[in-house]
């Protein structure tokens, strides 16, 4: 794992340098990696220990994400981290042992074409259309309008089985509480990545991020963590990251922070990045180690409820003990308390055939982590992450550009990492 600065060293340089990348999760991680590979002099600082929501911690012998992370192998970062030579090692979890709640009742979910056939959830006309679509699932997602996904699957006519159905998977596809308000096409894109499958990564996404440092350091950046940018003033030629540490200098920002912070940094919001980025997500979480239970997945198609066994798919559990993480997503207006969203989640493990609290090996209850800094919204254009580009400006995150999640960080950092080496090295 690379070493990061030591916390009480001084960032400031007689020379600056080509691009501060504000942010050390897998955004700003990718930016740095990208410019440092193109040449250009990068710093980059974090609040906190680099890695941000992919940061991955360890209990009783187990490895636990913020959440129910798995990594779309074709999301679009998946193509960018073996780019840089990081190479994502994990599985993908079979699909023969997933199971839906449907009418509260625990039955086999359809997850291909002969269990789709088989099913009894669907009607046979809405096989009939669940087939058309997927013959064609990237051409219809490309095709989709600007209106809400839950009116395009009235517009086309879906009936009510196979909406419950299609809501169910977009919702564990997009970790959206309310997947009929995204944009039909989002929510089919992402539809998409997911017909291509996900993987559960050995040694948790720490993994991704201590590579990552390792590759952007390797190139010559430095990376100072416990170090928090309180304002970024100056620009367009010459830009200061101000700290408590002293005041950082560059020709190029990367922010690869939420909207509202980036905008805090400048004092100002001059792309309307809060309002274009949307809500947050948060999910209630539930991480149970020890005995194993009979389904792979469990994921209810009348509540925003489901449950995946992460371990021994991945290499996060000890010999012989399973991990299971369960969420339920939250809509941006729920009013749920912890406690009330704790009861759901056990309600749910329960009925998913897993050990209650007295007899789990570990157990960790995360009462509503952020998911996602932002979420698409119909007539609203996401940020590109270059508005400000001739400023010197740039910012990356999962609500920037058209992808979801951490293919959104990842892609919109490496864009953001891109334009800013080559703003700064032809300023130069």
């Amino acid at each position: 794992m690379t070493n990061t600065s030591d916390a009480t060293s001084n960032i400031t340089s007689d020379i600056p340098v080509d691009v501060a990348v504000v942010g050390g999760g897998l955004a700003g991680l990718t930016a740095a990696a990208i410019a440092a590979r193109s040449g250009a002099s990068v710093a980059l600082l974090d609040s906190r220990a680099i890695g941000g929501r992919a940061r991955s911690a360890t209990r009783d012998g187990f490895t636990l994400n913020e959440g129910g992370h798995a990594l779309y192998r074709a999301g679009g970062g998946w193509d960018v981290l073996t780019g840089l030579g990081v190479h994502p090692r994990g599985s993908t979890p079979p699909n023969g042992a997933f199971r839906a709640v449907w009418n509260g009742a625990v039955v086999p979910l359809p997850t291909d074409t002969r269990s789709t056939l088989t099913s009894r959830l669907l009607s046979l006309r809405s096989k009939r259309r669940l087939g058309a679509w997927f013959s064609d699932l990237p051409g219809l997602a490309a095709g989709a309008p600007d209106i809400e996904f839950g009116d395009w699957l009235d517009g086309n006519r879906a009936r009510a089985d196979l909406q419950k159905y299609l809501l169910a998977l977009t919702r564990l596809a997009t970790y959206s509480a309310e997947p009929e308000h995204l944009p039909a096409r989002a929510a089919l894109h992402q539809l998409v990545a997911g017909a291509n499958g996900v993987a559960y990564l050995d040694g948790g996404w720490q993994r991704l991020v201590d590579q990552l440092a390792d590759v952007a350091v390797a190139a010559g950046a430095s990376i100072h963590d416990h170090t928090t940018a309180t304002a970024v003033t100056g620009g367009p030629e010459e830009w200061a990251v101000e700290t408590a540490r002293g005041p950082l200098v560059a020709a190029s920002i990367v922010l690869a922070v939420p909207p509202a912070v980036a905008a805090g940094l400048l004092g100002d919001d001059p792309a309307c990045w809060c309002e274009r980025a949307g809500p947050l997500n948060r999910a209630a979480v539930l991480d149970i180690g020890g005995a194993d239970g009979p389904h792979q997945l469990l994921l209810s198609t009348d509540e925003p409820l489901y449950v995946a066994r992460h371990a021994p798919v991945a290499e996060l559990a000890p010999e012989g003990q399973a991990l299971h993480t369960a969420m339920r997503y939250l809509a941006p207006d729920d009013t749920g308390t912890a406690s009330e969203h704790r009861a759901e989640l056990e309600r749910h493990v329960a009925t998913a055939g897993l050990p209650p609290t007295g007899e789990r090996t570990m157990e960790r209850f995360l009462a509503a982590p952020v998911v996602t800094w932002g979420s698409p919204r119909v007539g609203v254009a996401r940020p590109t992450g270059l508005e400000l580009a001739d400023r010197g400006l740039f910012v990356a995150g999962d609500w920037v550009g058209d992808l979801l999640l951490a293919d959104a960080s990842i892609v919109s950092g490496a864009a953001a990492g891109t334009a800013a080496a080559r703003r700064a090295m032809v300023a130069a």
